[in-house]
């Protein structure tokens, strides 16, 4: 650790005498900084698990209305008699757009081909 923080030093002077003086003429402003990456990095490790439960809750939510829905098909099922069949409308016949008077009705006989090509 002390190594890296003396190559960290020889590599960087600059950067170690500007974060030095900061330290000592402005410490509220190192102290800021220091709480905004500090509620940065509780941001990145609260975040996975805020989406972890959010996710779990909403797992649980689409579990239970499946089990709801299912349970719900069993009890329909359950009321109706083996073998009873139920026929529904669903829409009356149309009405004719022509008149009956209009055309004639030709009959028509289907002649297969005997004759090959």
């Amino acid at each position: 650790m002390i190594d890296f923080i003396i190559r960290f030093v020889k590599d960087n002077p600059l950067t170690v005498v500007l974060l030095v003086m900061l330290i000592a003429f402005a410490p509220s402003l190192v102290g800021g900084m220091l709480i905004g990456v500090l509620i940065l990095v509780g941001i990145l490790l609260l975040l996975p698990l805020i989406m972890f439960f959010r996710l779990r809750r909403i797992s649980r939510r689409m579990e239970q209305e499946a089990r709801q829905g299912f349970e719900q098909a069993q009890r329909q099922a359950h009321k109706e008699k083996e073998g009873e069949v139920k026929v529904y409308a669903t829409t009356d016949r149309p009405q004719k757009r022509v008149n009956d008077q209009v055309g004639d009705y030709v009959e028509f006989e289907e002649v297969k081909n005997t004759e090959e090509r």
